[in-house]
């Protein structure tokens, strides 16, 4: 079943929002500890989860969504997730991820 998480941007409440799709929850979690364990340092100190479908990023120094195409980050996930960014704050609607039943909230890697 795919799982879906926000990622919001730090320096702005209007830009640079995607909803992530994961092919599954583990796939979530082995993105994250690709991410926050690469040693390009801008995408393991710009990228921050925050709980399970909620992360953070300050796309002064990494944008989350280049994650997937940035050699040595977590290109190995092309596959298996995608973003999608959400509209700005301009009076436009912003996607609600589908609610999990039965979830157990746990984040594994760096938190």
């Amino acid at each position: 079943m795919v799982f879906y998480a926000y990622v919001k941007n730090i320096t702005s409440n209007s830009t640079y929002r995607y909803v992530i799709v994961f092919a599954s929850r583990a796939v979530a979690d082995e993105w994250w500890r690709a991410v926050s364990t690469t040693s390009v340092v801008k995408f393991s100190e710009s990228i921050r989860r925050v709980n399970a479908q909620f992360y953070t990023h300050d796309v002064g120094q990494a944008n989350a969504a280049d994650t997937l195409t940035t050699t040595g980050v977590a290109t190995q996930f092309l596959g298996k997730v995608f973003f999608t960014l959400q509209y700005d704050l301009g009076g436009r609607l912003l996607s609600i991820i589908p609610p999990l039943d039965n979830f157990v909230d746990h984040v594994s890697g760096n938190s």
